[in-house]
Formats: structure tokens, C-alpha cells, sequence
């Protein structure tokens, strides 16, 4: 078997989050038309020497709101509120996921990845986004 390249790695990194966003969803029964679900698509981005150097997600925007139980009437400083559920699909499965990326890259690749990583957590920790 041919050795993967770190683009073909990473492919099936991101293909491997979509099936584990899925079926998260499908267990914590996040959605109900089947529209959410068929919305998710992968791009790795790539520079000159054909590394990956950025993966974006896409879905439908309104798949975030059941992984922070928001909603519907509902804002996120209503949250934990009576009777509404936080269906965590999403955060959880995505950062446990990059941080199997990280480690795969780092065993395969070496430096490469703990800098990828120090870079995603920086960029986290600086956008202000907050991981439910």
C-alpha cells in the first residue's frame, strides 16, 4: 500500500469529522428533515508544494444552534434553559478530532503538526469564539 500524502490524510481526516458529526446527530436525533445532515461538505486548501494548509466545513448555519441548546426562542444566555436540551454534535466531536489530527500528523510528519495546532488554538483563543 502507498504511503498517503498529507493532503490525502487530511481528506479523509475531514471526510472521517462529517461521519462523526452525522452520526452524533443521529444519536442525540438533531434534525428532522434530513436537510442538515446532506448540507456538509470538506475543502482542504492546499499551498505551492500541495500541503494542507487550511480545512474548511460548511453546513447550514442552524446546525450550531442544538450543540448549544439555542434556538427557537431561546438565546444563549437563556441556556440551560427548562426543557431544552444542549445536543453537543458539534464541538465536542470537532475538537477531539483535531486534536487526533494533530497527533497523527505529529507521528507521521513531526513539527509540522504541533505548530498547526499551537496556530488553530491561537486563532481560537483570539477570534473569541467559545467551544460548547
Amino acid at each position: 500500500m502507498a504511503a498517503r500524502s498529507k493532503y490525502e490524510m487530511v481528506q479523509r481526516w475531514a471526510e472521517i469529522v462529517i461521519e462523526r458529526w452525522q452520526a452524533r446527530m443521529e444519536a442525540l436525533e438533531v434534525g428532522s428533515t434530513g436537510e442538515l445532515m446532506r448540507s456538509f461538505h470538506a475543502q482542504v486548501t492546499n499551498d505551492a508544494n500541495g500541503d494542507p494548509t487550511k480545512v474548511t466545513f460548511a453546513f447550514l448555519y442552524y446546525g450550531r444552534f442544538p450543540d448549544m441548546g439555542v434556538g427557537r426562542g431561546i438565546t444563549l444566555s437563556d441556556v440551560p434553559a427548562p426543557g431544552r436540551p444542549v445536543k453537543p454534535w458539534y464541538s465536542q466531536v470537532f475538537l477531539g478530532e483535531v486534536v487526533k489530527l494533530g497527533r497523527m500528523l505529529a507521528a507521521k510528519y513531526g513539527i509540522d503538526a504541533a505548530m498547526a495546532l499551537s496556530a488553530f488554538s491561537d486563532s481560537i483563543y483570539q477570534s473569541g469564539i467559545t467551544i460548547r
